[in-house]
């Protein structure tokens, strides 16, 4: 599906129309903007959990079944780490759905650069041995591990002006 020409764009704003016909109820931003990403300005958790909760049912029709059940199991998987509390059988639930999130995934995989093969999507393995280790992920960020690689790998990398072999060169410094 193309959305860049005339014809995404009536599809983006029919999508768009159905998020703000969408009625109003407890704990649940409007989206009169847009769903989309690029409408939310600065987002909150709150904001994007909003997003999630509604994004499918406007735009399953427009995608292909297997995107919508990638979609699907993705949100299942987040809606289920981010509880506010949990059992072995909602870990073991947000497992299953990480398994059908991976299953239906290569749909999405010629639209990525890295073939979704990148660390934060490889993470979401950990969250449950994770919740059971240490509890509730709650404003759970991947900051300090992006912290330490800029630290680890980027300012050695850096040092080098690119005039040698930067993978030798990283080795001997670290």
């Amino acid at each position: 599906m193309d959305l860049n020409g005339t014809k995404g764009a009536s599809i983006i704003e029919e999508i768009n129309n159905r998020a703000s016909m969408i009625p109003q109820y407890k704990d649940h931003r409007r989206f009169n903007q847009g769903i989309f990403p690029c409408f939310l300005r600065n987002p909150t958790y709150t904001e994007w959990r909003s997003n999630m909760a509604i994004i499918l049912p406007c735009c399953y029709d427009y995608i292909p079944l297997q995107a919508a059940l990638c979609l699907r199991h993705f949100l299942d998987f987040i809606m289920h780490a981010t509880a506010e509390e949990h059992t072995e059988d909602s870990l073991t639930e947000m497992e299953e759905s990480l398994d059908a999130y991976y299953k239906y995934s290569p749909i999405f995989q010629k639209y990525s650069p890295s073939g979704l093969n990148f660390p934060k999507n490889h993470m979401l393995q950990k969250y449950a041995h994770d919740i059971r280790s240490r509890g509730i992920i709650r404003g759970y960020s991947t900051t300090s591990s992006e912290h330490q690689h800029t630290i680890d790998v980027k300012k050695p990398e850096k040092r080098t002006n690119g005039r040698f072999d930067s993978l030798s060169q990283m080795a001997n410094f670290i």
